[in-house]
């Protein structure tokens, strides 16, 4: 009895031991628990449906737990389907004994998701600030998602880690910035996002490989990270950096950056970088509108065409100042022209401003020497500055801008014993030759009144002036235009600026073979020039001048400059596409002959 007693208990002891083993290794499917672990997720989780044919179980006897695999899983969440791919859950087996359901752990692994189906449900589940801004902004996703979550005893989720794949997205930054053809890998745990195999379309870039870590601390968003840059086409530029990007160069990109909860950003630090170039930025803050609040330091060094054009660094102390072996300002014009009308970069600081360069690069071949300026930035707005430099041995620039206590307005004053390197931007003065500078310029709130003067130069090429000249069937001045080119004494400029209207008073062009009088506008806002004029040739020129004796009957006469000969003009349209007529005329206006016999007598006069 005792031997079949003590077999008996071997027995059951093996077949127990048995049963644990292939619970442990092989585990064993069945549906005896479907009913009592819908009916507990269901009672503690109601936007959640729970659906499956059977559970798989491995016994972990160490930890006296249940591992669970669901087959053929089905979740519905606020009645949209979850496109499940596996679901594993950990189950206190002393629980399950007594017809109760602990779950201690749950892993659930999706197929990818259309994001606009969770976005609504996702912004009202989680907690998170930074999910949850950032999920805001996009607008279109598809997401696999690999989660890894406890529940406490009130079944509210907690210990929650989510990694995944992220792919075909667009993400809106603003109003006309969007990131397309995202994809990357991310993990989330413990308030932190990390980022790895990052690509990305933005603009003319696409960034590659990128590896990023954000983390949410006190109510901050810090971002760390690096990455290649690839640029995907020619010619991008950077503002007032002239930098022609090549397509298909590789910056290395290392960045070190803050968001706090007002949407202020602090670049702690940012490099670009190539074997060539170097950009860094240290300790820069943005308002939420992009407007600079403060910075420590910029420092920029370029090459274009395999020579050195920006080798420089920008410091903010007491003053800014901004110092270097040499600066390419050949896109300045341009750029301060777009600029115009747009909220400034600087629009926070007020402060002293130095400038000192070795060189200045121009849009000509005709550098600047040891350029020196002084001056005050004023809610970003130059209040006043006093600038020279030389481009050659007794060739001299001047720069000076002032406020009138009177008016309030400002007044900028440029002399240049060079006019080419000042105007060669504008399609106007293209092939200008020589010549001495002077402008002048008042500004008060939006409106600008502007007074253009340039002596003894000459004009070659020039094209919109060269369809002129040929439609007004002047061949001589057509043929010398293309060669050695047509010299004037002196162009005067007149106009008026206001909300992107500018009103041409009067261009004035007189010289040996030729003399014009143009008036009209042009519309910034719709891109349209219309100009009309009057030009009249040297024989015509040469008449008037012979009647200065009699100056008073020209001016008076009832027939004002009878039997004179010129060609009447207008020029209108888009930039892009001008359409020019020319008409002969045998009566010139009085203020024709008024002007043209001022610019004579000031010219014998000297």
């Amino acid at each position: 009895m005792k031997k079949f007693f003590i077999s008996s208990t071997l027995l059951i002891l093996l077949t127990v031991s048995i049963f644990i083993l292939y619970l442990s290794f092989y585990g064993y499917q069945t549906d005896r628990f479907n009913k009592i672990i819908k009916t507990e997720i269901e009672k503690n989780q109601k936007i959640i449906n729970l659906d499956f044919k059977k559970i798989s179980f491995l016994l972990d006897i160490k930890k006296i737990n249940l591992l669970v695999k669901f087959i053929d899983p089905k979740i519905e969440y606020k009645s949209i389907d979850i496109p499940i791919k596996s679901l594993k859950a950990n189950l206190d087996l002393v629980l399950l004994i007594k017809n109760e359901v602990g779950i201690k752990n749950v892993e659930l692994e999706t197929n990818y998701i259309d994001i606009d189906l969770l976005k609504p449900q996702m912004l009202n589940l989680l907690e998170n600030k930074l999910i949850k801004s950032n999920l805001k902004k996009l607008e279109k996703a598809k997401v696999k998602l690999k989660s890894s979550f406890n529940f406490d005893d009130k079944y509210k989720i907690e210990n929650l880690i989510i990694s995944g794949n992220i792919k075909d997205t667009i993400l809106r930054i603003n109003l006309n910035n969007r990131i397309s053809s995202l994809n990357s890998n991310f993990l989330f745990k413990d308030n932190e996002i990390v980022i790895d195999s990052l690509n990305l379309d933005y603009k003319n870039i696409r960034l590659q490989k990128g590896v990023f870590n954000i983390s949410n601390e006190k109510n901050s968003k810090f971002l760390k990270g690096k990455s290649k840059i690839l640029i995907k086409n020619n010619h991008e530029k950077i503002p007032i950096i002239k930098k022609n990007f090549k397509k298909g160069e590789v910056f290395l990109l290392d960045t070190n950056l803050e968001i706090n909860k007002n949407n202020n950003i602090k670049i702690k630090n940012l490099i670009l970088k190539d074997s060539e170039n170097f950009f860094q930025i240290e300790n820069l803050s943005l308002n939420d509108k992009f407007q600079l609040n403060d910075f420590k330091k910029i420092k920029v060094k370029t090459k274009d065409n395999n020579k050195v054009n920006n080798d420089f660094i920008i410091e903010n102390k007491k003053s800014i100042k901004i110092k270097g072996r040499i600066f390419d300002a050949s896109i300045l014009l341009e750029e301060i022209d777009s600029n115009e009308n747009k909220n400034s970069f600087l629009k926070t600081i007020t402060k002293n401003l130095e400038i000192d360069f070795n060189e200045v690069m121009t849009s000509t071949d005709i550098p600047l020497n040891d350029f020196r300026l002084v001056g005050l930035i004023k809610k970003g707005s130059l209040e006043k500055i006093s600038a020279k430099s030389e481009f050659s041995k007794d060739r001299f620039l001047d720069i000076s801008l002032k406020k009138e206590k009177k008016t309030n307005s400002s007044v900028l004053e440029i002399y240049s014993d060079e006019a080419k390197p000042l105007v060669n931007g504008y399609e106007f003065f293209e092939g200008l030759e020589g010549g001495n500078l002077f402008f002048t310029s008042k500004t008060n709130k939006n409106k600008n009144s502007s007074n253009l003067e340039i002596e003894n130069f000459k004009l070659n090429q020039a094209p919109g002036f060269a369809k002129l000249l040929s439609l007004a069937d002047l061949r001589g001045l057509t043929d010398a235009l293309k060669g050695e080119g047509i010299s004037f004494d002196k162009l005067s400029i007149v106009y008026q600026i206001e909300n992107g209207w500018m009103d041409i008073k009067e261009i004035f062009l007189i010289g040996p073979s030729i003399s014009i009088l143009v008036e009209g506008y042009f519309d910034k806002r719709k891109n349209i020039l219309s100009l009309r004029g009057t030009l009249i040739p040297a024989k015509t020129l040469n008449s008037l001048v012979s009647k200065i004796p009699i100056l008073g009957d020209i001016l008076i006469g009832k027939k004002t400059g009878d039997g004179l000969f010129g060609i009447s003009f207008k020029i209108k349209g888009p930039t892009n596409n001008l359409k020019t007529t020319v008409n002969p005329v045998k009566t010139l206006t009085p203020r024709f002959i008024t002007r043209t016999l001022e610019e004579y007598k000031k010219k014998e006069a000297r």
